[in-house]
C-alpha cells in the first residue's frame, strides 16, 4: 500500500516534516520519497508555508538554532514547493472546513494539496482520510 513512484506529485503534512526531523521510526519511511525527489528529482513534492511555520514553533521554543537551520534547509531541498495560503487556498479550505469539520490548518494542508494539483496527501493523522477531493496516505501504511 506504499506511495509508488508513478504518483509523481506528493503534497507532505507538517506531522511528516515533523515525523523526519524528530528522527521517529515513521520519520524513517519518508527518507526514500525525500530521496526521490531531493536526490534524484524523480518526484515533486508540495507543502503549505504553514508546514513551515508549525516545524519551526519547537526550535524557537528552545532556542535551537541549529534545529531551525535544518528545517530551513529542508524546505529549501530540490523539487520541494512551499506555497502560500492565496485567496484559492484559502476559499478551498474553508469549504473542506465546511464539509469535513477539519480543524483549519489541516485544511489549509489539504487545500494547497488539492489546488496545486497532488496527487496524494502524506500525513500521519487518521482524521484526514475520510476526504474524497484527494488521496490520502498515512506514514504507517507505508
Amino acid at each position: 500500500m506504499g506511495i509508488k513512484i508513478d504518483e509523481k506529485r506528493i503534497a507532505l503534512n507538517t506531522n511528516v516534516f515533523i515525523a523526519l526531523f524528530a528522527h521517529e521510526p515513521l520519520g524513517e519511511k519518508v527518507v526514500p520519497i525525500i530521496d526521490a525527489a531531493a536526490n534524484q528529482g524523480r518526484l515533486e513534492l508540495v507543502a503549505s508555508v504553514l508546514a513551515f511555520a508549525e516545524c519551526s514553533v519547537k526550535p524557537y521554543q528552545e532556542g535551537n538554532w541549529a534545529a531551525l537551520d535544518q528545517i530551513k534547509l529542508m524546505f529549501q531541498m530540490p523539487n520541494l514547493t512551499i506555497y502560500p495560503v492565496d485567496d484559492r487556498v484559502a476559499e478551498e479550505a474553508a469549504r473542506l472546513r465546511a464539509v469535513y469539520n477539519f480543524k483549519m490548518p489541516d485544511a489549509i494542508h489539504l487545500a494547497t494539496a488539492i489546488i496545486h494539483q497532488a496527487e496524494v496527501f502524506l500525513t500521519n493523522d487518521h482524521r484526514l482520510t475520510s476526504i474524497k477531493e484527494i488521496l490520502v496516505k498515512r506514514l504507517e501504511d507505508l
